[in-house]
């Protein structure tokens, strides 16, 4: 019976990682525009029912990522498009900040990626 709980949990395990390595692998073309010194701005404000849906694009790199922020969250950073945003480089990766200096995300590099996993806490 253990070598069965085992096996489930290793299937949860791997099932985890594959939607984590999905969400993480988005910003790994911002992340390298990022590396380069790319001026990024908002491009896009979608509201829907799970948050507001913020898209940041790099002028000529070709690189765009999608923050998903909560509605309150979006309404007190002003987001809109045309907005310029600041990126700070940080040991682990990137702090993209509006231009008051509020955080909007963090953008991990290749060896933050590798420490960050899921785990669901509680039932």
């Amino acid at each position: 019976m253990p070598a069965r709980a085992a096996g489930q949990s290793d299937a949860v395990s791997r099932q985890s990682e594959a939607s984590l390595n999905a969400s993480v692998e988005v910003p790994v073309a911002a992340a390298h525009a990022l590396s380069q010194g790319a001026k990024f701005s908002v491009t896009g404000v979608v509201a829907s029912a799970q948050g507001v849906a913020v898209t940041m694009s790099a002028a000529g790199a070709g690189a765009s990522f999608v923050v998903m922020l909560s509605a309150k969250a979006a309404k007190d950073l002003g987001l809109a498009v045309g907005a310029s945003v600041v990126v700070s480089v940080i040991a682990a990766g990137w702090l993209i900040s509006d231009a008051a200096g509020h955080a909007i995300c963090f953008v991990p590099d290749a060896a933050a990626r590798a420490l960050i996993h899921s785990a669901r806490v509680g039932a």
